[in-house]
């Protein structure tokens, strides 16, 4: 398994030589793979500078005679944005063979020390994310307010994106060959900041294991944030962008969706009870339980292949989902019930069926919730 870690730089003339000493001794402890192949000797650094000022490759020049094949360097003309940066390490690391790539900032946000820990996951694993904000991550060195800007922005591209990935923002991530081949690098659309975003909600909308473990990222010591509220305002509008070319439905597309295809159930359900308990005069009560359960199924199909699809687009229909799909709608049905008598013992419509659809509308709501939380979630991280 030959890794290869990319590090962008841009005026880390403080941190480059520290950080580098530190990378290759984690590597050293980062033991063998498959009990015969040994990481560190199959590990190699590339720095990506854009022509920082400071003399940061200078100094890289000048440490590569001391990791010979190990280190290598990769100017460019100007700063032309980190997601490039990434970008061509990536295309240089595949022309020669690399298997695993690891992203990392030099200020020593990104503790060297994790490298170990997450090559064992990526065994496992397409990508493994160092997050701040996992059970066990944090950040130290943040002001309140600086804490409170990078959880409300990755919370907000969660939702925008409706992806459950926790630290959709963070550098520190892991991806094997197979996994950036599937992401599709030349549809990559970031130069800056969203390009983390970006990646991460490419891997996940193509069906990635994705596997976060926490890390404690610590604000940089030496030389200066690139980050500006700039770039920062242009990451969250990049998010609607990412959106729309990658075709992925949110939250709020699930449920308009969701709405479309419980429509529909409703025009069969009030089509079938028309015909049986007015037409036929049959008793409601059965009639009503034969007209859910048609509907149901109905709306379990559309639900399955339409609305939820990002969720459920690599399994197969199954008797046993559609089970857990009538089962989490019995609630509503209840509900269903209790308010089609209610109509019909205090106003008695000339027709049963106006009762009828009080109900279903009063079981919407019920019917939603748990079938969004329970029957199409999106499963977790770990259970990929």
């Amino acid at each position: 398994m030959k890794l290869l870690i990319a590090i962008p730089t841009y005026n880390e003339a403080e941190n480059i030589e520290r950080f580098i000493k530190a990378v290759f001794d984690s590597l050293q402890t980062a033991g063998p793979v498959d009990g015969n192949v040994n990481r560190a000797g199959e590990a190699a650094v590339i720095v990506i500078d854009d022509n920082s000022p400071d003399g940061t490759a200078d100094i890289v020049e000048k440490l590569v005679p001391q990791y010979p094949g190990r280190l290598h360097l990769l100017k460019r003309p100007g700063k032309l944005g980190l997601g490039t940066a990434y970008l061509a390490a990536f295309d240089w690391g595949l022309s020669l063979g690399y298997d695993v790539f690891l992203e990392m900032d030099a200020d020593f946000s990104h503790n060297p020390s994790y490298i170990p820990a997450m090559l064992k996951e990526i065994e496992t694993h397409d990508v493994v994310i160092g997050s701040r904000n996992v059970s066990g991550g944090c950040v130290e060195g943040w002001s309140a307010l600086r804490t409170f800007i990078s959880k409300g922005g990755s919370l907000y591209a969660r939702l925008v994106l409706g992806c459950d990935i926790k630290d959709l923002t963070g550098g520190f991530n892991m991806w094997t060959k197979a996994a950036l081949e599937r992401i599709n690098l030349s549809g990559i659309i970031s130069k800056g900041y969203s390009f983390q975003v970006e990646m991460k909600f490419r891997a996940y909308s193509a069906g990635c294991r994705i596997k976060e473990i926490p890390i404690i990222f610590v604000d940089r010591k030496m030389g200066k944030s690139k980050m500006s509220k700039k770039i920062f305002v242009e990451a969250l509008l990049n998010m609607w962008k990412i959106k729309k070319i990658i075709g992925a439905d949110s939250g709020i597309d699930q449920f308009i969706k969701f709405v479309v295809t419980g429509a529909l159930g409703t025009v069969t359900n009030l089509l079938i009870f028309f015909l049986c308990a007015d037409i036929f005069n049959l008793h409601e009560i059965p009639v009503s339980i034969f007209c859910f359960l048609i509907a149901a199924s109905q709306n379990y199909v559309i639900n399955h292949r339409w609305s939820f699809r990002q969720n459920t687009a690599r399994e197969a229909l199954s008797f046993k989902k559609w089970l857990e799909f009538t089962g989490a709608s019995l609630l509503g049905l209840t509900v269903n019930i209790v308010v089609m008598k209610a109509v019909l013992s205090n106003f008695a419509p000339s027709f049963k069926v106006i009762a009828q659809a009080c109900g279903i509308a009063a079981g919407m709501v019920i019917n939603f919730i748990l079938s969004k939380l329970f029957v199409f979630r999106k499963k977790s991280i770990k259970e990929h």
